[in-house]
């Protein structure tokens, strides 16, 4: 592949609109608006890190997800809250701000007991509707990379606020047939940069939310 760095995000941003995913994320000329459930989505982050890792006291609008975070703080092994991780094109681990690095994710919550694993993403959405296991699927990529001993993930996604919890497995021996479901994606996401070519694609966000206002499809401008 080719010298460029993706993320689960990244690459969902991408296959929405090269477009959007080129001037946001690479040339850097359009700056992507925080909308207010993104922003209330870092703030819940934040507060479940802190009180969990530091045991900081939750503010008080976040005290809901403090039965969460205390079923998580009592899992065995070692734990590991908004764990940066890192893969070379190689698929070997490396630090999250090495030159090297090619893939980079950051799990919310990993609790690592001998051969098994524990890894959950917080989502602060009403609705399970959109639920994608895809992510918990390449952080336990990298889990089973950075953790060798591992065989097992459980994955969750957990919605604190839906108060639903989606789960997945992932086992160590399935490794290959996991990577062979990003192929495709991540060879267009290369193409596109070794052709430099970053067409537009009309979509949802295009006409609320999208901020490259010089596009054909944006409805904003």
């Amino acid at each position: 592949m080719g010298n460029f760095t993706w993320s689960y995000s990244g690459l969902s941003l991408f296959k929405q609109c090269p477009r959007k995913f080129y001037r946001t994320r690479i040339s850097r000329d359009t700056k992507e608006e925080e909308q207010d459930f993104l922003l209330y989505g870092k703030a819940v982050h934040t507060a479940a890190e802190e009180y969990g890792r530091d045991n900081i006291d939750l503010p008080a609008q976040y005290e809901f997800i403090k039965p969460y975070v205390d079923t998580l703080m009592r899992t065995g092994g070692d734990k590991y809250y908004e764990l940066k991780m890192a893969l070379t094109a190689d698929l070997e681990p490396c630090g999250f701000s090495d030159p090297e690095a090619w893939w980079r994710g950051i799990a919310d919550f990993m609790a690592v007991d001998g051969k098994t694993a524990l890894l959950v993403d917080y989502k602060t959405g009403k609705s399970t509707r959109y639920a994608d296991t895809k992510q918990l699927e390449i952080l336990s990529l990298a889990l089973f990379k950075h953790f060798p001993e591992v065989k097992t993930v459980k994955g969750g996604l957990m919605f604190v606020v839906a108060g639903k919890l989606i789960e997945a497995m992932f086992y160590r021996e399935e490794e290959e047939e996991y990577w062979e479901s990003w192929d495709k994606d991540v060879a267009l996401l290369n193409s596109s940069f070794e052709s430099e070519t970053w067409n537009p694609k009309s979509n949802f966000s295009c006409y609320k939310f999208c901020p490259v206002l010089d596009c054909e499809y944006n409805g904003r401008s």
